[in-house]
């Protein structure tokens, strides 16, 4: 499926339209209400609980955003998660099923489907793929594993599917420079690319870049990068400011 024209005609917000301060923490409701507001399509991450719930955190533990509280995502239930607090402002975890139906087509989103570790389930792209039936055509999926991406290339054929890689660095030489490679992109044929803006230009990247399959960068963190990410790649997420000002 053709990636879709506001992939590349309009900045992406990621983790939502958030900030430094106490208000509006990454990957919470109200970040995502802010570029509701401000009419700006946003990226937000999904990864599955002990219990199979689709909840909204980019880490792949609660230390860096909980305030009360910490663990591995994979290892607690949705009860326990739902007592956390996400910083100053004590927001509470989303759920994948809040986020679509706060937003409901109003703006484009972006889908990233966090898988830590090895696991040869399909139950965290299942669920997505459950909540995505029947919601508006602006939203697309898209992952750092690409096992994930071929299986939605699979479960969701009416929606771009897009694979993510960079410089990986947590990954160990070895696999950061098969994952840089992307050599199952041959196999998996993902729609686009979401690539790390700090590593870019890139031979593999231009490589696998077609008229067909932009690339997405990540992350402009202020309009000098913004300038360079609309050098280098087709489209950019965008952090810390807002395109068009100085902010």
């Amino acid at each position: 499926m053709a990636a879709p024209g506001w992939l590349t005609s309009s900045p992406i917000a990621h983790r939502g339209l958030h900030g430094d301060g106490a208000e509006a923490p990454e990957n919470t409701m109200p970040a995502f209400a802010r570029a509701l507001e401000a009419d700006v399509p946003f990226e937000f991450d999904v990864q599955l609980s002990r219990d199979g719930v689709p909840v909204v955190l980019h880490d792949a533990d609660f230390s860096r955003m909980a305030v009360n509280g910490s663990g591995p995502v994979r290892e607690l239930d949705w009860a326990r998660i739902g007592e956390l607090r996400i910083g100053a402002a004590e927001e509470r975890v989303p759920r994948l099923d809040d986020v679509l139906e706060l937003v409901n087509g109003r703006v484009p989103v972006v889908v990233d489907v966090r898988r830590w570790g090895f696991d040869r389930s399909s139950a965290l792209e299942r669920a997505v793929t459950e909540r995505l039936r029947g919601y508006p055509d602006a939203a697309v999926v898209q992952s750092f594993d690409p096992v994930a991406v071929g299986r939605f290339r699979r479960l969701v054929p009416d929606r771009a599917v897009g694979q993510a890689s960079g410089s990986l660095p947590s990954a160990g030489p070895v696999k950061a420079l098969l994952g840089r490679m992307m050599l199952t992109n041959a196999v998996m044929r993902p729609d686009y690319l979401a690539y790390e803006l700090a590593a870019l230009p890139d031979p593999f990247v231009t490589f696998w870049r077609t008229a067909r399959r932009p690339v997405i960068a990540y992350t402009a963190h202020s309009p000098e990068e913004a300038d360079r990410a609309s050098r280098l790649a087709d489209g950019y997420f965008f952090s810390g400011f807002v395109p068009g000002t100085r902010a």
